[in-house]
């Protein structure tokens, strides 16, 4: 008796899942969040099943993206590594995974309690200083009107500095703008950016480019939507799991100095492990940029992708088409020596 109230119960126990989980695929929810396979991800990413098939043969594989405004220039790059998973992943838990990034001469993080001392790297040299303090809208400097005005009413009192000193000070006036800036976006998330004054009285506004470029991710809004949401609403909590960080790189863009602050979020997802990076704000070349870097387990190693979305002035007005083509080829060699440098450090390079 004992066992067939048991068996009762146990068939019913079944059946009260199944009517649990076709209730709610008929209210549209999953009745469990089934993990995708790799191939679906890389084709929600962009890739076709040509491009995924290349993948065997160990080379990286480009892929062209949707780009929504006309300063946005878009790539998609996703290569195998017969690597075992835990060791790539490994470098991308890393808050600042600097080895992997070209041209850093100084790098840090960025806490709450961080003053402008932080920053003392960030140098100017004589040339860089004078262009900064001479500054108007424009794209010499990524600087908003207050900005602009600040550094103007301190020329007015610098007359009677030396060189020397005025480097130094307009080293400390420029840490106190990246500072501030870090700040109001901490505290304010992508609202919070100032935009850019730029000639003819138009502003570029990284707030705007960003908040496209998460719109823009499949990837998010598919499999991650409370990621993706807190992504959006920063500075709301972030998912339980995602361990977020502020970098910041002095490098070399375009063959001037720039200053880059960065927000950057990790979680495992799928097996692996998935990183969100903001470059909220650079000192000039470009206004801002979105990379979402992944790496999941496939065959019989890993699988690493990465999308970037950076926007630009420098790609709008006239000969447009031709500016996009040259932006993307830049991007993607830039994103191809960050896998130089993955499968380096790994000892896996083809």
């Amino acid at each position: 008796m004992v066992k067939l109230f048991h068996a009762h119960f146990f068939f019913d126990a079944i059946a009260a899942v199944r009517l649990f989980g076709v209730s709610l695929i008929l209210l549209g929810a999953p009745a469990f969040a089934e993990t995708p396979a790799v191939e679906e991800v890389l084709g929600v990413l962009g890739m076709d099943s040509a491009q995924i098939a290349e993948l065997a043969e160990g080379q990286p594989v480009a892929y062209t993206l949707n780009e929504g405004s006309d300063d946005e220039i878009a790539v998609g790059l996703v290569w195998y590594l017969p690597v075992p998973l835990a060791k790539v992943a490994g470098h991308f838990r890393l808050e600042n995974s600097i080895s992997l990034d070209v041209g850093v001469t100084a790098h840090g993080i960025l806490t709450p309690h961080s003053g402008a001392d932080s920053l003392a790297a960030v140098t100017l040299s004589r040339e860089e200083a004078q262009t900064l303090l001479n500054a108007e809208p424009g794209d010499e400097f990524n600087l908003s009107t207050q900005e602009i005005e600040k550094l103007k009413t301190f020329k007015q009192t610098s007359n009677q500095m030396s060189n020397k000193a005025l480097e130094e000070v307009a080293g400390e006036h420029f840490r106190a703008i990246l500072l501030q800036r870090y700040k109001a976006y901490r505290y304010g998330g992508t609202n919070a950016i100032a935009p850019y004054a730029r000639a003819e009285g138009l502003d570029s506004k990284p707030a705007l480019e960003l908040r496209q470029a998460a719109n823009e991710s499949a990837l998010l809004a598919r499999y991650l939507p409370a990621l993706h949401k807190a992504w959006l609403d920063y500075p709301k909590a972030l998912p339980s799991g995602a361990v977020e960080a502020f970098p910041w790189v002095k490098k070399t863009v375009e063959g001037r100095p720039a200053a880059i602050l960065r927000h950057r979020v990790a979680m495992d997802w799928n097996g692996g492990v998935l990183v969100l990076t903001r470059e909220f704000y650079a000192t000039h070349s470009y206004n801002s940029s979105q990379w979402i870097t992944g790496c999941l387990p496939y065959r019989d190693g890993t699988v690493v992708f990465q999308q970037v979305r950076s926007f630009t002035d420098q790609v709008t007005g006239m000969a447009s088409d031709i500016k996009h083509i040259v932006g993307r080829k830049l991007l993607k060699d830039k994103m191809l020596k960050f896998y130089e440098r993955l499968c380096g450090s790994l000892g896996q390079c083809p």
